[in-house]
């Protein structure tokens, strides 16, 4: 969920829809925060457990924006591999790398007030040093196993994103022979489980190359947006989930027999039904693209504000969750529902000022970072081919 606010520069991406898109991000950041708030029960009894499934759609619409948004990156504004590897570095890192870190230092203060609340994850931590380096490799749901850094339950989908990242890289910038060769090595390495979910991700670059040929007239569109949502409705309240989740318990099977390597799903635990919800998410897309729903001038501004800062909130929140079941919060009104919503948004601010919103920062160190590897590499072949 990674992908920053897109500009709304070129014709495949209006300004309407572009803001549509953050929405789009905002409201499925919330989603996912409701749904582990009651996952850990945080939430106001009101709200069912058949949220905690709702977040796990939210990171599917995730991922096909992620992939719209990087295919529009490299159309519009990175021109070349160099301008494409510094852009994703810098935004994935300038989260993640104090993301990691503020899981460990809310990890070690809620150990001390309730160590039962992180049962789960006390392995990691007499080996803390070595767990964020892993992590910043992204290797989390790879070939050794699904795994996530301390209490940080959603950096599984990064661990993802990454790899998908990379493998599109090489697809649109590398050239000659050696492109197939790369591309074979990025998707052995990131194990089956990414892979599994790579044509969501995929469906997102496929809807931004192809979207203008899809744009329909204003009431066909918003009949579409409101097909899609009541479809995903029914989808999510009838048996229909329910028999897409068996089908993809039946399909892991099949797999984990005839695999030739120790097979396991990860986080993808029911594949299937997320490309149902991709699917209906997408078809959304379109409508949103067409169905000339503008916004204000200040609605704009202040969707634009909460988007830039969801990938942090994303990131952090379940840890910070966390830590208030280990204080001894419980499931209270709104009111208190609310309260706690707060602390979470001024703990996402402060992760903000020494990261998501210090981009140009991070960006300039790994330029710098870049600059010195290349004139190493300079120095080191002449000295081989001599």
């Amino acid at each position: 969920m990674s992908a920053a606010s897109p500009p709304a520069t070129a014709t495949t991406l209006s300004p309407s829809l572009s803001i549509w898109l953050d929405l789009c991000r905002v409201l499925a950041a919330l989603a996912v925060y409701v749904g582990h708030s009651v996952v850990l029960g945080l939430a106001p009894e009101a709200l069912s457990f058949t949220w905690h499934r709702s977040a796990d759609d939210a990171v599917i619409a995730f991922f096909v924006i992620s992939g719209f948004v990087i295919a529009y990156s490299t159309r519009s504004r990175h021109g070349s591999a160099g301008h494409y590897a510094l852009a994703r570095v810098s935004r994935i890192y300038s989260v993640a790398i104090p993301a990691v870190l503020l899981a460990l230092l809310l990890d070690t203060i809620g150990l001390r007030i309730g160590p039962e609340a992180y049962a789960g994850y006390a392995w990691q931590y007499p080996h803390a040093v070595l767990v964020p380096p892993y992590h910043w490799l992204f290797l989390g749901e790879g070939w050794f196993g699904s795994w996530q850094p301390f209490s940080m339950e959603p950096y599984w989908s990064l661990a993802y994103e990454v790899w998908y990242y990379a493998l599109f890289g090489v697809f649109v910038y590398a050239r000659g022979w050696w492109r197939w060769p790369l591309l074979l090595l990025v998707l052995g390495a990131m194990g089956p489980a990414v892979l599994m979910l790579l044509p969501v991700w995929c469906l997102g670059v496929w809807l931004c190359r192809h979207l203008d040929a899809l744009r329909l007239g204003r009431w066909p569109t918003r009949a579409l947006m409101l097909l899609c949502a009541l479809a995903y409705a029914a989808f999510f309240l009838s048996g229909a989930r329910t028999a897409t989740d068996e089908a993809s318990r039946v399909l892991y099977a099949a797999i984990a027999q005839w695999a030739p390597f120790p097979f396991e799903p990860g986080s993808t635990v029911h594949v299937l039904s997320d490309y149902v919800t991709a699917l209906l998410f997408a078809g959304f897309v379109i409508g949103c693209a067409g169905a000339d729903w503008g916004f204000s001038e200040r609605a704009g501004r202040l969707i634009r504000w909460l988007a830039d800062r969801t990938f942090s909130f994303y990131l952090i929140h379940f840890s910070l969750l966390v830590l208030a079941r280990a204080a001894g919060v419980t499931a209270a009104g709104w009111a208190g529902y609310a309260t706690l919503l707060a602390g979470v948004l001024l703990a996402t601010w402060a992760l903000g000022q020494v990261g998501e919103q210090r981009r140009d920062a991070y960006r300039a160190v790994f330029r710098r970072l870049g600059q010195i590897a290349r004139r190493g590499m300079g120095a080191v072949v002449p000295r081989l081919r001599s």
